[in-house]
């Protein structure tokens, strides 16, 4: 049997109903952060690899990192929530492309939710404030660039969805990529795979050329 059609018959689709690490968080941190804190670029600033949940899931409690429940106490949302000239302000200023507000927003959400990740979860947090003044200094949403704005941003970032091949099995990977006419799938626990997109089924191949990852 084939690597690719295995990893169909092995990889289970668990249901999540709370903002989960892998599923929500880590997609927004990769994109926007992988270039100083992911192994894959060989670059861990800090000795923080935000492609890695079991890594990450280890440091939460060093120097309050994430206190699960309490964003406002978790330095890892301080950082990206900070105006982009502040001393700790993440990514640095001209350093790379800042969180917009509904990312930022997702990252409060997550670490309220209890911070679940690598199968843990704490203490959830009391409601968050309904106040948008809070998110004024943060870069504005993709919708507000229209709708072709959108489809740009929505493509040069990693997607998470259901995969079906040609022999009609499912897994839940993240996309990341395409390249050589293979869709390159990060499976959970951060392993990826370049599948052939012609191997992969009518639906979901036409997704790809949809969406703007095949010409």
């Amino acid at each position: 049997m084939k690597l690719g059609v295995l990893l169909f018959v092995l990889v289970a689709t668990p249901i999540v109903s709370a903002l989960d690490y892998e599923r929500d968080i880590m997609p927004i941190f990769v994109a926007k952060c992988a270039e100083c804190h992911s192994a894959e670029k060989g670059k861990v600033k800090g000795g923080l690899r935000i492609d890695d949940p079991e890594h990450l899931a280890n440091r939460l409690t060093k120097n309050n990192l994430v206190v699960p429940g309490d964003w406002d106490a978790s330095y890892l949302f301080i950082t990206v929530f900070r105006p982009e000239d502040s001393e700790d302000a993440m990514p640095p200023k001209g350093k790379g492309e800042r969180l917009h507000v509904g990312e930022v927003k997702k990252v409060m959400e997550w670490i309220n939710e209890g911070a679940p990740i690598a199968g843990e979860r704490g203490e959830k947090g009391p409601p968050i404030p309904d106040d948008e003044s809070l998110f004024a200094h943060l870069p504005p949403d993709p919708d507000d660039a229209g709708v072709e704005g959108v489809a740009m941003a929505e493509r040069l970032q990693p997607v998470e969805r259901d995969w079906v091949n040609r022999e009609g099995k499912t897994i839940r990977a993240t996309l990341t990529g395409v390249e050589d006419g293979k869709a390159i799938l990060r499976l959970p626990g951060g392993r990826s795979y370049h599948y052939p997109v012609e191997d992969l089924s009518d639906e979901s191949a036409a997704w790809l050329k949809d969406n703007g990852w095949l010409e």
